[in-house]
């Protein structure tokens, strides 16, 4: 039996993780949800294009490598709806970006009598 079709609009989430070598701590460093497997991949080419100068040698190499490469492989997973992942291994620590296929809720529309109170009683005290 197969499932309907998803009403909902689909997306991608794209995560950054690291994972200490010393400590073994994982930690989410950013993440963002874009609407196009083009901008998934974008947001991790930035981010690895970004970092990359901080990496020991070998790491450095490997970033600039992937960077090199062609997105063809990234961009026919993500339009097939599976996950794709770009992991760097530097001396401190792993890092890894991760995109997956997502549906996305839509929020309801705020209108005033929708709003929670909490924003006409508490303001920002004003600047000196």
């Amino acid at each position: 039996m197969t499932e309907p079709p998803s009403t909902l609009p689909r997306g991608f989430r794209c995560e950054c993780w690291t994972q200490s070598q010393t400590t073994g701590t994982r930690t989410l460093i950013d993440s963002i949800q874009v609407e196009t497997p083009a901008q998934a991949i974008r947001y991790i080419r930035v981010a690895v294009r970004t970092i990359a100068p901080a990496l020991d040698p070998e790491a450095f190499d490997d970033a600039w490598l992937w960077l090199d490469g062609d997105d063809s492989n990234a961009h026919q997973a993500l339009t097939n709806a599976k996950p794709y992942t770009v992991t760097l291994h530097d001396h401190r620590a792993t890092i890894e970006w991760t995109t997956r296929p997502v549906d996305f809720l839509k929020l309801t529309t705020r209108q005033a009598i929708n709003s929670p109170a909490c924003p006409d009683r508490h303001r920002a005290p004003a600047p000196d």
